[in-house]
């Protein structure tokens, strides 16, 4: 731009301004200027007195605080110097705590120190001074006292007079801190501030090392305690620091050493006491001044020199300086001084304040002055500016009231006529406008519920509008500036599965433009590494003259389409090929299956066994020729009905093998069966059928015929018994004729002829042995049946009635569960266990009380013997020999039983023995 035009520009200014600022603010400028020129300079006088007044007060405030720190340090170390040279030349005599007076008199003649004490390397410790502000008293702590700690008052000679107190530790000064801080500096020096015991009181001791005169080794550490901290705090509170101003010594680490607030320099109570830091003070100027030191350095040991500067604290002014002091000895400490401006404001602020009022009044009265006057001359010009904005923002009931007579009030009277005829106007374009914003609104609304996008562009092809959906596929919003030539660039518009950017002369929107209805579905919009498979449609919008003013592009996203139909082509593919693969598989299957099954069905039935399967429900599914034969039935009259309604009377007997197979078990068995093709001796095995839940759900039957075995079995058993007859008709028989006749020629000639009688006695004895010999022969090659007149239940009770009949022991039998028949053999063997198990306990074991149980379930028959007799070792029974435990054993193997013997000295004896029922007849 030219200097002219910038001229030109400055001149037109006043001629853009309001009427009103015009006319006051030209006033206001100039008077606000001297009233502001006149403050300021009164202010800056002022400010300028404050600090030069400020900074001389707290340099002096600063001087007397090093003097009071000087002169109360210099004290520690002198008198630690003086003992230093007594302990070394022997007038102190640490280890018999001798010496003491000195230490009386070093505290009466030094008022700032409180306490005086010197510790060898051999941990004694010899001391004197106030603890706690109490009156003089000596501190030993040697060999003697076992290192404990004693104190002593002393007179006004230094003697000690009474003990006061004894400690209760051991006190060892080589590892305190003023002792370690000696010995670690090798020369005069301070220990850190720490907290005296019991007052908890902060104190600071100096401390000097002692090495011997000639060998230069060590012989202990003298210090001498100052409570400097509350020393200071006192003097610092006495000096005049403003009105409110305070003062504060803190350490390096920023722990206050003294101050002059009327505060604890501590926090916590007894062993919980610690030291505060000066941002912790309970003073707000304090803590505030602290703070502002650790924004402003940020380390408190970046403070070398003495440092002012000034804060606000509530908007009142802190003029503060920082000064370090340094003793020489390791003292390293900052004085902090904070005075408020306030405090010498005073007269020079209440001068600046009258100066500023009059100026204010003076400023406010001017301006409401000008105020008023350019008022009454703008106003009426405002009102009308006022309303013609009214009507150019669309508010047209504007109506102006100006009462006067001149050009204002015909101006005025103008403008009312041209509102009203304006806010008619308006009033029936609204109306138009309001139903074109429904019709609109709807239409947006609409458009953007279409799960498709939309896109509508002018005849020029400029895009004037596109749905939200429209955006998403499009993966950016629509730039109005973008050519249609550059659409399918910009938007990454491609032909499907190619490179090639989708031609502009095929795009369904640009045939829109020239009047044509078309779809396609090979589009394709890329974003980012995403390729979106499109359909399009194009419609052209015509206006009554049949010309194209508008162009609207639906597309929508087809993938899930696309891969819908890729996977229904390969499925039906695949499907296909699976089909005719299935299908001959299964062709083939079914011809095996058939075969095997007519072979297995011809081969089941050319066996001369009952072969079944029965499911769960207690139905037949499939039954052999032999099943047929056996129940008279034919296999169509037996499949599907329940084993009760073929059974019959037999389906009792054998329930409880069902129940078992059907629980899981594989189960064997033999009885005596009713069928209606006659009594038939079987023996069975039924197997459980799993599903692939482990679940069963039905079992097979395999039925054998053994009447013709057992038949066999009998005879026998007849036969033996014939010949066992005949054997014992031979020579039993034999034998006990012999013993009667013999017997009957001894009763003869006994009387007569001794000799022959005698022979006759020897004969008898010779017969009698040898009938015996061959009962034992019978019994050991044949166990004849001894239950003729019974069932075992009955046989056991008569054999128990017999054992209690010959002896003392208490005898008790007990039957359980409903009574069954078992085989002969089996009750045989039974009652010849059950006899052997009485007699040995009654017997051998010298019982009091024997138990006999026999119990019936549905499953097993159980025999219990138990008594309380002697006991014995069951490893211990021998493997062989006689009919006793042995015979027990061989019995119950003999019949397939299971046999139990539980023993222990001492504690009696059980056997038990459990045989299936599966033998019942």
């Amino acid at each position: 731009m030219s200097i002219k035009s910038w001229v030109d520009e400055i001149a037109d200014l006043p001629n853009k301004l309001p009427l009103r600022i015009v006319l006051i603010v030209p006033l206001m400028l100039l008077l606000t200027g001297t009233v502001g020129i006149v403050g300021y300079l009164s202010f800056r006088n002022g400010q300028k007195a404050v600090n030069e007044v400020s900074t001389q007060l707290r340099n002096k405030i600063v001087r007397q605080i090093e003097e009071k720190l000087n002169t109360s340090t210099k004290a520690a170390h002198t008198v630690n110097r003086l003992n230093a040279i007594a302990l070394a030349r022997g007038d102190i005599n640490i280890a018999d705590a001798r010496g003491e007076q000195n230490f009386w008199q070093q505290v009466e003649i030094f008022p700032t120190v409180t306490f005086i004490f010197c510790g060898d390397v051999k941990g004694n410790v010899l001391g004197a001074g106030k603890i706690g502000g109490r009156k003089l008293q000596s501190w030993v702590s040697t060999a003697s006292t076992q290192y404990v700690p004693y104190y002593y008052s002393l007179d006004a000679q230094g003697n000690r007079t009474q003990e006061l107190e004894k400690g209760t530790e051991p006190f060892n000064p080589t590892v305190r801190p003023w002792y370690r801080a000696a010995v670690a500096a090798g020369e005069p020096t301070w220990s850190d501030i720490y907290l005296v015991v019991p007052t908890f009181d902060p104190a600071i001791a100096a401390s000097l090392p002692v090495y011997d005169p000639e060998t230069r080794k060590l012989i202990g550490v003298c210090g001498t305690d100052i409570f400097l901290p509350q020393q200071m705090s006192e003097f610092l509170k006495s000096l005049n620091v403003g009105k409110t101003g305070h003062i504060f010594i803190m350490e390096r680490s920023g722990q206050l050493v003294a101050t002059s607030a009327n505060e604890p320099m501590t926090t916590g109570q007894d062993e919980n006491t610690r030291r505060l830091l000066a941002a912790q003070s309970s003073n707000p100027i304090i803590q505030a001044t602290a703070q502002q030191l650790s924004d402003r350095f940020g380390d408190f040991n970046r403070i070398q020199t003495s440092e002012q500067f000034d804060f606000n604290i509530h908007n009142n002014r802190q003029l503060a300086e920082v000064t370090p002091f340094k003793d020489g000895y390791g003292l390293d400490w900052l004085i902090v001084t904070v005075i408020p401006e306030a405090d010498y404001l005073g007269q020079i602020q209440a001068n600046i304040r009258d100066t500023l009022a009059l100026c204010i009044v003076a400023l406010i009265a001017a301006f409401i002055l000008c105020v008023l006057i350019a008022r009454w001359i703008t106003k009426p010009v405002l009102s009308l500016n006022q309303s013609a904005k009214a009507i150019a923002a669309g508010k047209w009931n504007q109506v102006v009231h100006i009462k006067r007579s001149d050009e204002l009030g015909e101006l005025a009277n103008s403008f009312n006529g041209m509102a009203q005829r304006l806010q008619t106007a308006f009033a029936e374009l609204q109306t138009l406008n309001q139903t074109l914003a429904q019709n609109e609104t709807r239409l947006q609304e609409f458009l953007e519920a279409i799960p498709v996008g939309i896109a509508v562009v002018d005849e020029a092809g400029c895009p004037y509008y596109v749905n939200q959906r429209g955006i998403q596929l499009l993966g950016q919003g629509i730039d109005s500036s973008v050519p249609p030539e550059q659409f399918s660039e910009v938007y990454q518009i491609y032909l499907q599965g190619t490179n090639q950017p989708y031609p502009t002369e095929r795009m369904p929107l640009i045939r829109a433009l020239k009047g044509e209805r078309t779809t396609v579905e090979d589009m394709e919009i890329r974003q980012s590494n995403a390729r979106i498979p499109i359909e399009s449609w194009g419609t052209p919008i015509f206006d009554q003259q049949g010309k194209v003013i508008y162009a609207i592009a639906a597309f929508q996203d087809i993938t899930e389409r696309r891969q819908a139909e890729k996977l229904l082509a390969d499925y039906n593919r695949t499907l296909e090929q699976q089909v005719v693969e299935q299908t001959a598989a299964l062709r083939e299957s079914e011809t095996e299956v058939r075969t095997r099954e007519q072979e297995l069905r011809m081969l089941a039935d050319a066996l001369p066994v009952c072969i079944f399967y029965t499911d769960h429900n207690h139905r037949y599914r499939f039954v052999n020729h032999a099943c047929a034969i056996w129940f008279n039935r034919s296999r169509d009259e037996i499949i599907g009905k329940l084993n009760c309604e073929i059974l019959g009377e037999a389906y009792e007997r054998i329930k409880p093998y069902i129940q078992q197979a059907l629980a899981g078990q594989t189960i064997t068995y033999e009885a005596e069966l009713f069928y209606p093709s006659g009594n038939k001796h079987i023996s069975a095995i039924y197997i459980p059928d799993f599903d692939v839940n482990a679940q069963v759900k039905g079992y097979y039957g395999l039925v054998t015929d053994i009447s013709d075995r057992k038949r066999a079995e009998a005879a026998s058993i007849l036969e033996e018994r014939n010949r066992m007859a005949r054997e014992i008709h031979d020579t039993l028989a034999q034998a006990f004729t012999g013993i009667l006749v013999q017997a009957d020629g001894a009763t003869q000639v006994l009387t007569d002829d001794v000799e022959a009688a005698q022979f006759h006695l020897e004969l008898i004895d010779e017969l009698a042995r040898t009938g015996l010999s061959e009962a034992r022969r019978s019994v050991s090659a044949l166990r004849p049946q001894l239950l003729e007149e019974g069932d075992l239940s009955s046989a056991l009770q008569r054999l128990v009635t017999q054992m209690r009949s010959v002896t003392d022991t208490t005898l008790i039998y007990d039957v359980q569960g409903t009574i069954y028949s078992l085989p002969g053999e089996v009750e045989n063997n039974l009652l010849r266990i059950g006899q052997e198990a009485l007699t040995n306990a009654i017997k051998y074991a010298h019982a009091q009380e024997v138990r006999v149980e026999l119990g019936y379930d549905d499953a097993h028959c159980r025999l219990r013997v138990k008594d309380d007799g002697q006991g014995f070792g069951v490893g211990s029974v021998p493997g062989s020999g006689g009919f006793g435990l042995l015979g027990m054993s061989e019995r119950a193997a003999h019949i397939g039983a299971q046999l139990n013997i539980r023993s222990q000295p001492g504690r009696g004896t059980e056997i038990v023995v459990i045989v299936n029922r599966a033998g019942e007849i």
